[in-house]
């Protein structure tokens, strides 16, 4: 065979390899379009009214622990350091904030129940999921100081995002939200979660009526969001961020030995229930840079404010944490461009 006619079949070898990588990238690139077209787009950022914004102070009277026993302190006297700029983290930084909200049907926007910073560093392999305590008492873009979880109710994923650059100096990439239904469903979908229980946290779910025990347990949806949910055992919201951790730690080992069909199956159920502020083409790059290192990501889960870096307060009858600031910031900043 001459050197020519080698060379022709190569090309041609050549070519329909490249034509069947095309043809598998433009079926590839339209099913995750399909996909990602399943979640919500449109997240509600709009500002309460001053009708709504009342009515929340007004239902702020309660103290959330009945266990309190922090000072009393006028507003006015809590004193604010001076605020930093956004920590605008290298290219090997990846800040998505996973919101869940106590919803009900047919409620709008509600306070964020839980609020975690999931920090993927590609050059280190690490997961960081941080969560910031739903009671920290905050500075609020054009409102009242008030705690953290009411940022979201007030301005949705654009006033939290403005809430955490100007108090803690984080810049968000992406916000996730769900509520309590797509979180029981994602637990179902995997097959359920594996999680340790104290005798305190087994007795409490026992006496809610679900059938566990001390030690471990698998647990299905509905009985890992009373589990997650749980403040009344330990240190309240501390011991309950803590559970809310695991849990999701729990989760995404699960996720890791799905196959692709089971994958594929939560996601055509999960998605819908999902709403985002990233485009299609935001949440794509994101996968393709983060999808190779899921196997082998290391994860730690720590929260915010640090350990004796703030005190408990009664302000305006609301039992929250004043958080030290520069402390908390100093800690991100260095977490943050590791």
């Amino acid at each position: 065979m001459n050197n020519a006619k080698v060379k022709r079949i190569l090309l041609i070898v050549l070519s329909v390899v490249l034509a069947l990588i095309l043809i598998a990238l433009i079926v590839g690139t339209a099913y995750m379009e399909n996909l990602l077209n399943l979640i919500n787009k449109n997240p509600d950022d709009s500002t309460m009214s001053s009708s709504e914004y009342e009515e929340f102070m007004n239902n702020q009277t309660e103290t959330v622990d009945p266990t309190f026993t922090g000072e009393t302190i006028d507003p006015t006297d809590v004193e604010w350091t001076e605020g930093t700029e956004a920590v605008k983290h290298g290219d090997h930084i990846v800040n998505i904030m996973l919101i869940g909200q106590d919803r009900r049907p047919g409620e709008g926007r509600t306070r964020s129940d839980s609020m975690i910073l999931c920090t993927i560093n590609k050059k280190t392999k690490e997961l960081t999921m941080t969560s910031f305590m739903r009671d920290m008492y905050v500075q609020i873009s054009g409102y009242q100081d008030n705690r953290m979880n009411a940022c979201y109710a007030f301005g949705g994923m654009k006033l939290l995002n403005t809430c955490l650059k100007e108090n803690f100096g984080v810049f968000v990439d992406g916000n996730i939200e769900v509520d309590f239904d797509g979180f029981t469903e994602v637990i179902d979908l995997v097959g359920g979660v594996d999680i340790k229980l104290s005798n305190s946290e087994a007795n409490h779910l026992a006496n809610q009526g679900y059938n566990v025990t001390a030690g471990m347990n698998h647990l299905d949806g509905k009985t890992a969001l009373a589990h997650a949910r749980n403040r009344s055992v330990g240190s309240g919201d501390f011991s309950r961020t803590q559970r809310q951790r695991a849990v999701l730690s729990a989760v995404l080992e699960k996720c890791k030995g799905l196959s692709l069909t089971q994958l594929n199956n939560m996601l055509e159920s999960i998605l819908p229930k999902i709403t985002t502020d990233m485009s299609n083409r935001e949440i794509m790059d994101c996968f393709v840079e983060i999808a190779p290192m899921l196997g082998s990501l290391k994860m730690t889960t720590q929260r915010i404010p640090l350990d004796d870096t703030y005190k408990y307060a009664s302000i305006r009858g609301m039992s929250v944490l004043v958080p030290d600031l520069e402390a908390n910031r100093q800690f991100l900043r260095e977490m943050l461009t590791k």
